[in-house]
């Protein structure tokens, strides 16, 4: 068979069969968790479909006419959903900005009272002692990144700047010493109630 023919097979196939595999790919997003995330599992589908379909036809000097297409194209959309989830979850892990916290802090009363704690010190210049001590709780390094963040309101790109480092790094190194100032914040409470 001529590369011709297996190119015009495949197109065939994929112009007849795409109800089908639209149907199949609804399926394949919806056991993997992608359906509901911002758009309906129709629309997702129609999207992955569609990507799917450029990027076989990109590639398809690579489709092996003895294999049946179906299969061809069903294990590059699963690629596809791989590439979907992993995206996915380097969003869900990408550290928040401190702005991006407010609303959540609402919700989570131990997280929120730290930081409650914290803008309250900032707040009161008679209070600016509390804010050291509370930050003297912590390495310098973290020390230096949580006054910038939210004692001078820096964050992403000022914060990164300031700090000579990459937004992203900073987001993690804020991340981070936020983490520690709670850690210290409440082994103090424990040693104040003790």
């Amino acid at each position: 068979m001529d590369h011709a023919m297996e190119k015009s097979r495949l197109r065939e196939f994929i112009e007849h069969e795409s109800g089908a595999l639209l149907s199949t790919l609804r399926t394949y997003l919806w056991r993997a968790g992608l359906a509901g995330r911002g758009e309906p599992l129709d629309v997702a589908a129609q999207d992955l479909l569609n990507e799917l379909i450029a990027e076989a036809l990109a590639h398809e000097d690579r489709f092996d006419p003895t294999r049946p297409p179906r299969a061809w194209l069903l294990g590059i959309a699963a690629n596809l959903i791989k590439r979907r989830q992993t995206d996915l979850a380097r969003r869900d892990r990408r550290e928040p900005l401190l702005r991006d916290l407010a609303a959540a802090m609402q919700d989570d009363m131990d997280d929120g009272e730290l930081f409650d704690r914290v803008a309250a010190l900032t707040a009161l210049d008679i209070q600016q002692d509390a804010a050291a001590d509370l930050l003297a709780s912590v390495a310098p390094a973290d020390a230096q990144v949580l006054r910038l963040a939210l004692l001078n309101g820096l964050d992403g790109d000022s914060l990164a700047h300031e700090l000579g480092i990459s937004p992203g790094a900073a987001r993690v190194r804020l991340h981070r010493a936020i983490q520690r100032l709670r850690a210290a914040y409440h082994a103090q409470e424990e040693d104040n109630d003790a």
